[in-house]
């Protein structure tokens, strides 16, 4: 599919979603004609997805950018999107490759009725506004090309941390190279972070949704790793490879369904072997990218390995976890008790986390780290 067939897609693309916003504020939910525009509008995306793995349409003054180019359109459509973009304050809206119906229908629901703010944090559509970084008098008619980078003046600064992590995780799935910028920029933000709250542990973020726990439990994971090691002395380059260590640690799960990343209940047998490759799987996809530390590629193959060299992956020859991924292992273990989840409405007790710690002490875990570690827990 060349240019000119993508530009006539994202068009007819704007033109349905358009319509399905606006069908879905008039009519019912159940509406021959609001199920067929949701669906109609699915199969576009889908069949661009077919060529791109992400689609971006940008809103820059009154102008509209489709995957960093010119989406050149005019009539009452545009205008129409454009107000819907404007009323909920969206200077840019991604899709990815995918993309549900059932999520797409919401995110057209939330949208038409108002209620974006409420909406559950999703997978593969994500929205915000743009950051100016070099815009100068340059008018967009002015760009030279269609081929002219728009990253090169305008950054999607309004990521969240977490849709930052997803991005990274996502990429290695697309077997795109993993931006050690990224990493290194998410790192330097948890860092100041711990060192400006008082108590680090209200950094932590609470999950609303299965979709979202892999991301937020990641960041959660990082932030609590990174003030674990300065705690026990760590500093310098040593600090941010244990950062990043903490921040890849699960990159493996990008390959696990999703029906099992968010089953409430215990998995069977051939589930539980199919998530425990992402141990071994993620390590390998570490190992080809350049610029990552290799302790992240112990990080991701040992974080579920025990002290007494139980747990997974199973490795011959006596092998002994690293001290960092046992740092991981404990830092893991803790946000998975203390995270809210849907079918867990509150944490688990802090009393039985340490229990459970101290009970673990010198079979699952480090008992130097525990110890060190529910001290800085009693802070």
């Amino acid at each position: 599919m060349d240019f000119s067939e993508i530009q006539a897609m994202m068009i007819r693309v704007v033109s349905h979603f358009t319509a399905a916003v606006e069908n879905t504020g008039i009519y019912p939910d159940d509406h021959p004609l609001v199920i067929s525009i949701r669906q109609d509008t699915h199969k576009l995306l889908a069949e661009i997805f077919e060529w791109k793995k992400e689609i971006t349409i940008m809103l820059i003054g009154d102008s509209l950018m489709a995957n960093k180019r010119p989406l050149i359109m005019s009539g009452a459509g545009k205008n129409a999107f454009i107000q819907i973009l404007r009323k909920h304050a969206i200077e840019r809206v991604s899709f990815s490759r995918g993309l549900p119906l059932s999520e797409l229908t919401e995110f057209i629901k939330a949208v038409s009725t108002e209620s974006l703010g409420a909406m559950r944090s999703p997978r593969y559509i994500r929205w915000g506004k743009l950051e100016i970084k070099d815009y100068a008098d340059q008018e967009i008619d002015d760009l030279d090309s269609p081929e002219e980078d728009i990253n090169t003046i305008y950054d999607l600064e309004a990521l969240t941390t977490e849709q930052k992590i997803d991005n990274i995780y996502r990429n290695t799935l697309s077997g795109e190279s993993i931006n050690v910028s990224d990493t290194n920029e998410i790192i330097r933000h948890f860092l100041e972070s711990i060192r400006r709250e008082a108590n680090p542990l209200r950094l932590l973020a609470e999950t609303k949704s299965n979709d979202e726990y892999t991301f937020t439990h990641t960041a959660n994971v990082g932030i609590l790793t990174l003030f674990f090691a300065e705690h026990l002395g760590f500093q310098g380059s040593d600090l941010r490879n244990i950062g990043v260590a903490a921040l890849l640690h699960d990159v493996g799960k990008v390959t696990t369904p999703d029906d099992i990343l968010s089953k409430p209940g215990s998995l069977n047998l051939d589930e539980r072997a199919l998530m425990e490759t992402h141990t071994t799987k993620g390590a390998f996809r570490l190992m080809e990218q350049a610029g990552i530390p290799n302790i992240a590629v112990l990080g991701a193959m040992e974080h579920h390995m025990k002290y007494d060299g139980s747990g997974y992956p199973r490795i011959k020859g006596g092998w002994e976890q690293n001290i960092v991924s046992q740092m991981i292992t404990i830092t893991d273990v803790y946000d998975a008790m203390r995270t809210i989840r849907p079918y867990r409405p509150i944490p688990v007790p802090m009393e039985k986390v340490i229990h459970l710690f101290k009970q673990g002490s010198g079979s699952d875990f480090n008992p130097y780290l525990v110890e060190r570690f529910l001290d800085l827990m009693d802070m």
